[in-house]
């Protein structure tokens, strides 16, 4: 998964630049609108600095699982009614009237909620729907609706979040010696697909956070650690972190 940072233009409509003081839960959304694609949906929150509807995101997922984030994690979006001031927001594309994921959209989804979880200390049962939070249906396919029971509903976006809750899962049992927490020190850490600044970036760490790392690897004299979310490695020279 790589995230692509195309943030919004400040403004009252779509990034009122409102503090989000503290993250306690991830709600997911579909767009709404069958085949359009992320930096459509992205480019839509922009254009409503004009003058339109408030309303933004925090990430948008593409239909072949592109990751495109418009607003910084440490502000609102206008997305989740009365829950904005406590979560990150996702829409996600569809390629029909169902509202069903592709596979990539799904699994970048699975990525990003994972990564998130990790990043502010919660688990996969503080991922929320939209119609948790007002009863609108969505995301649709994992909402009741006429053409299908809440018991369905529910149970497709349980299968979701154990599939987050299988990312967050190590290979080792708790109590191993590589299972430690670090405190980030760059202002801005590459997270890599694996050990190594020639692997491929994944994504970044910019809130000098608390992180557990469960794995470890020596690339020449230079030390990395596997995130507990899965979602890549980070270097762990004495610049970049501190163990805790």
């Amino acid at each position: 998964m790589k995230i692509q940072e195309k943030f919004l233009t400040p403004n009252k409509f779509s990034r009122p630049q409102i503090p989000l003081e503290k993250v306690t839960k991830i709600a997911v959304h579909y767009v709404g609108n069958k085949g359009s694609s992320a930096i459509a949906n992205r480019n839509y929150f922009e254009n409503q600095k004009n003058g339109g509807t408030y309303v933004s995101s925090h990430f948008v997922i593409g239909l072949q699982g592109e990751v495109i984030q418009c607003i910084p994690l440490n502000e609102w979006s206008y997305c989740t009614n009365q829950a904005n001031g406590y979560s990150i927001s996702i829409e996600c594309c569809h390629p029909d009237d169902t509202g069903k994921f592709t596979d990539a959209t799904e699994n970048s989804l699975a990525e990003l909620c994972a990564y998130l979880l990790e990043k502010f200390n919660l688990t996969a049962d503080d991922i929320i729907r939209h119609y948790d939070v007002t009863g609108k249906q969505c995301p649709l396919y994992w909402s009741p609706t006429k053409y299908q029971s809440k018991e369905v509903a529910d149970k497709r976006f349980e299968d979701f979040k154990d599939k987050v809750r299988k990312l967050l899962k190590t290979d080792k049992p708790p109590d191993v010696a590589e299972l430690f927490k670090v405190r980030i020190l760059d202002p801005v850490l590459n997270i890599r697909k694996n050990p190594g600044i020639n692997s491929e970036k994944v994504g970044e760490i910019t809130d000098q956070g608390v992180y557990t790392i469960v794995d470890t690897a020596m690339v020449g004299s230079v030390q990395w650690g596997k995130l507990k979310s899965g979602v890549g490695w980070i270097s762990l020279g004495n610049k970049y972190a501190a163990k805790l």
